[in-house]
């Protein structure tokens, strides 16, 4: 990271009503963090408290840099939001509490850096700008289960208006769902832990599940939660506290032997049920909410019996839910049960189970009484991944679609199966189900069969959708995700159906020989990541 600093010493380039000056020259240095190498840090000092006022412009655009808004003498901003290989020029003024303001007499210089040569591979293949929600969408791109040989590696990356990369955080292992704080920082879930960054990549606070690294030194400054797990989702609430996946473990008595016939023989099983924990940020446990204790422990899907735990350290254990996201509406979770094929609401203060969105099939009472009553139209999601609340208050997830079909019905070959974007709106006094717009077959006919995510946009209306896990073997569609080869597809649709495709991003190794195959779990949209436009 390239800068050109004022002299030291230099004088502020003009005072209006008072005498307020610099102290110390702002003067700008690459971040120190490697981790987010696409990042600046401009400082000075001014001999009374003041507030920074920096702008910065790059080739064709400008933006207000992000700064904190409290009074003080001495000031460190972080500049982000640049692209790879590009000169800004940065502005930097200072503004006491009587209005009194000095201003550096010219503007400072700064280059950031290219990306680096093993950045996965990526490339945008549609952009319309002044269609497109303004900001930057955020998404994790890692290796897929097929690169298990390949060394742990893990990217966040923020991708702007005009699908330039504008910020990335590189960590050497897998990361999951990665997430907006009201504070602006970034939250993201690593195996067994979960971390708070700010736009320069430093940790501002840190949490681990005590289950997973009983057996391991926790990392320096991280907040112990007692709990088994943290994995694949995390979300803020509105009072500051987390809600998190986790999981357990219980001998279950009669549980299906197969899949495929889940009405005959059984066993007991050592079987894994998510939790839902919400805690407290100095790591105290508020509420917990055990799936077991909710819904049908020995009700089966296909995947109900999968090595999931096992490939993780939890041998002879068999994937009964596998939760894979959580959203809040306000006075209760919404959780996606991979493996059960369903939705549920789960009322916060008292507990209980309000609802299952999903195929009837196999439920029994008085599991069978929560399901929601589907309207006239209504196809149901199979295997969904990364539920939300739209701000129209209806629910979105993305339908991956493996199987299409619940046991004893055969499954269809994986080339015959298809995902979409669905939108659902509830009636909780009827208790029914209507789906009001979905982005599907007859629109892209795509089979992503693994993580995956859609989001509706706040200003535009949009909906980006991440076909998080194309996998193939021999150029067929497929859902064996330990095998063949793996790419992602993220693209932004405006409302209606289908709707204008306004972007479209296509990570891919097109490499002839042992190209590596790359996943994205879900996206986050940041309105103002870092930067917020320059007025």
């Amino acid at each position: 990271m390239a800068s050109v600093p004022p002299e030291t010493g230099q004088s502020a380039k003009k005072v209006s009503g008072g005498s307020m000056k610099f102290l110390s020259a702002p003067a700008i240095s690459a971040n120190p963090n490697p981790r987010v190498p696409l990042a600046a840090v401009l400082e000075f000092a001014t001999d009374a408290p003041t507030r920074a006022i920096v702008e910065v412009s790059g080739p064709g655009r400008s933006w207000q840099a992000r700064v904190d808004e409290g009074m003080r003498t001495g000031h460190r901003v972080p500049l982000v939001g640049m692209r790879p290989g590009e000169t800004c020029a940065v502005r930097v003024a200072a503004e006491d509490r009587d209005g009194n303001r000095a201003e550096a007499p010219e503007p400072l210089s700064v280059t950031a850096p290219p990306l680096p040569d093993d950045f996965p591979p990526f490339e945008v293949t549609a952009c319309v700008p002044e269609k497109r929600e303004p900001g930057a969408m955020m998404f994790n791109i890692r290796h897929s289960p097929a690169a298990e040989h390949l060394p742990d590696y893990g990217v966040i990356v923020a991708v702007d208006r005009e699908g330039e990369v504008v910020w990335y955080y590189r960590i050497d292992e897998a990361v999951g769902d990665v997430r907006r704080l009201a504070n602006g920082n970034v939250l993201y879930v690593a195996d067994g832990r979960i971390c708070e960054i700010d736009p320069l990549g430093d940790t501002v606070a840190e949490w681990y599940a005590e289950g997973r690294w009983r057996d391991k030194t926790p990392p320096a400054g991280a907040v112990p939660v007692a709990t088994g797990m943290f994995h694949h989702a995390a979300i803020e609430l509105p009072s500051g506290n987390i809600a998190v996946c986790s999981m357990e473990i219980r001998d279950i008595e009669g549980f299906p032997l197969s899949e495929e016939d889940p009405h005959g023989e059984t066993e007991t099983a050592r079987v894994v049920g998510d939790v839902i924990v919400e805690f407290a940020r100095d790591g105290s446990v508020v509420n917990e909410y055990r799936l077991f204790d909710l819904l049908d422990p020995r009700r089966v899907c296909y995947g109900s019996r999968a090595a999931y735990w096992v490939h993780r350290g939890y041998p002879d254990t068999c994937d009964w839910s596998h939760t894979n996201g959580l959203a809040w509406d306000g006075s209760g979770f919404i959780a996606s049960l991979r493996h059960q094929d369903c939705l549920i609401r789960i009322d916060r203060e008292s507990g209980a189970l309000d609802w299952i969105l999903g195929t009837p099939a196999n439920w029994r009472p008085p599991w069978s009484d929560r399901l929601l009553r589907p309207a006239d139209g209504l196809e149901w999601q199979y295997h969904q991944h990364d539920c939300s609340v739209t701000p129209a208050g209806t629910l979105m997830c993305f339908d991956n679609g493996n199987h299409r079909t619940t046991p004893p019905d055969a499954k269809p070959d994986d080339a015959d199966c298809y995902s979409r974007a669905v939108e659902f709106a509830i009636d909780r006094e009827t208790r029914t189900v209507r789906q009001v717009w979905s982005r599907g077959p007859r629109h892209d006919r795509i089979y992503s069969t693994f993580q995956s995510g859609s989001y509706r946009l706040p200003a535009t209306g949009n909906t980006f959708i991440n076909y998080g896990g194309l996998c193939t073997v021999d150029g067929v569609p497929s859902g064996k995700v330990f095998a063949g080869h793996c790419k992602a597809r993220l693209i932004e649709v405006t409302p209606g159906s289908p709707g204008e495709t306004v972007f479209e991003l296509i990570v891919d190794d097109r490499s002839s020989e042992d190209p590596v195959p790359w996943s994205s779990f879900r996206t986050e949209h940041f309105p103002d990541f870092g930067a917020s436009p320059a007025t």
